[in-house]
């Protein structure tokens, strides 16, 4: 079943209190480092609530030891709330998960469930559950963590001969949409949750001639991620000094440290061993689908697909109306009437032939004028394709056939995101 509000209690878990979560918060400490993730995301909403987040522990807690918190990160396909979850539980009590498994009020298992960033112990025995119910993507990383801070400082490389262009300055509001689609996982993260870590938590970047070249953010559960730097400033040492000078805000706010990296990700491994963190455990980000979904699914685009069609139709006939009214204005010829037979909109035009069947391309005219019409429409058209609609209108004593063509003018980004495929969270480059 889908859960559209917030559920106090589910078959096995039940709401932790805004009073209850200190002792969750002590509980998780206790099984540092291991419970990392989830302490710094129940840190971080306790402390600075960048999203709204649920917490849950089993109906016998404190004795039956194992958490939840949803959502499980702040974009899902579906918006909704129990769609992806936070799941943590001490190694030594794993087989306490059942009660996920079995928790059919606050997760629906008929649709595909979220699981972002668990321990690779609690994502294995989830695996098992789920056997032969459906199917299971996982993406493994590891985590990174500072071990002392306050030795940044000993580390720090000679500053003598730094570019007095090149600055390290907080991040502003302003800077947040770009980040955000740069950013390779934003699917699963959303605008707005850029622009609160930027206004609430350390977020860094480094400007070059006032020009910024790299960036990166701390999470809503802790994690330092997102740093990029544009091609053209790379190799210049910019990554060591943002994640240093990021560590260290992150810690005088009262965070552990973190990132996460992917195995493969040497350069990133190595920048981050020179600033004094370590290998802490592998953590996994997982998609549990159902074998019957597929068709549901298929079934939701269609319906996704006809709708975007039908607004992309209705919005060209209006602009090819009003693109063909201008061009009889400006060339002075015969008046055109636009009329309306049996609700469908049918452009006239004086001294035609009702018996000839008329092919009528409506090119965009330069004016200033039109351009402000295409602005408006402009968000309908975000589609990295061609939509040709073919439109055939009867009148009583004619037929003419409209062809319009809309094509997306917006070009790629020419930086180059060399985080695709980390899913954001780890270093661009070893900007050594």
């Amino acid at each position: 079943m889908e859960c559209p509000k917030v559920v106090k209690r589910g078959r096995n878990f039940r709401l932790l209190t805004e009073e209850e979560q200190p002792e969750l918060l002590d509980f998780l400490g206790k099984h540092l480092p291991l419970s990392l993730k989830f302490h710094q995301t129940l840190l971080t909403y306790m402390k600075d609530k960048v999203w709204e987040f649920y917490f849950y522990v089993p109906n016998e807690w404190p004795n039956v030891q194992i958490c939840l918190h949803f959502p499980g990160m702040t974009l899902s396909p579906h918006g909704l709330v129990y769609e992806s979850v936070g799941v943590f539980c001490p190694n030594d009590q794993l087989e306490q998960l059942y009660l996920l498994r079995d928790e059919d009020v606050l997760i629906d298992w008929s649709r595909p469930l979220y699981i972002n960033f668990v321990h690779i112990n609690i994502a294995n025995k989830l695996v098992e559950f789920y056997k032969n119910t459906g199917n299971v993507d996982m993406v493994i990383v590891d985590v990174w963590a500072c071990e002392d801070p306050l030795l940044l400082d000993q580390n720090e490389e000679s500053e003598e001969e730094s570019d007095p262009d090149v600055q390290v300055l907080p991040l502003k509001a302003e800077h947040a949409e770009g980040i955000y689609e740069l950013y390779p996982a934003n699917d699963i993260e959303s605008h707005e949750v850029f622009l609160r870590l930027i206004k609430t938590l350390p977020a860094g970047g480094v400007f070059c001639k006032e020009s910024l070249a790299a960036w990166m953010v701390q999470s809503y559960y802790g994690a330092m991620f997102s740093m990029q730097t544009k091609p053209e400033y790379r190799r210049k040492g910019y990554g060591t000094k943002l994640a240093r000078y990021l560590t260290k805000r992150v810690a005088e706010r009262g965070y552990n440290p973190f990132v996460v990296i992917r195995p493969e990700n040497e350069a990133s491994q190595s920048l981050y061993k020179k600033l004094g963190f370590r290998k802490l455990f592998q953590t996994v980000r997982m998609i549990f689908t159902p074998l019957s979904w597929q068709e549901t699914e298929n079934e939701a685009s269609n319906i996704l697909r006809e709708n975007l069609e039908n607004a992309v139709r209705q919005l060209n006939v209006e602009q090819r109306v009003i693109a063909a009214l201008r061009g009889d204005e400006d060339n002075s010829v015969a008046s055109t009437e636009v009329q309306e037979a049996e609700g469908e909109e049918t452009i006239r035009e004086g001294g035609s032939d009702s018996n000839e069947e008329a092919e009528v391309v409506v090119e965009e005219p330069e004016d200033e004028s039109y351009a402000r019409d295409e602005e408006i429409l402009e968000p309908i058209e975000e589609q990295e394709e061609r939509i040709e609609v073919t439109e055939e209108k009867e009148g009583e004593n004619e037929k003419q056939k409209d062809v319009v063509v809309v094509e997306d003018t917006e070009g790629a980004s020419n930086v180059d995101d060399s985080n695709e495929g980390d899913g954001g969270t780890d270093v661009a480059n070893n900007d050594d």
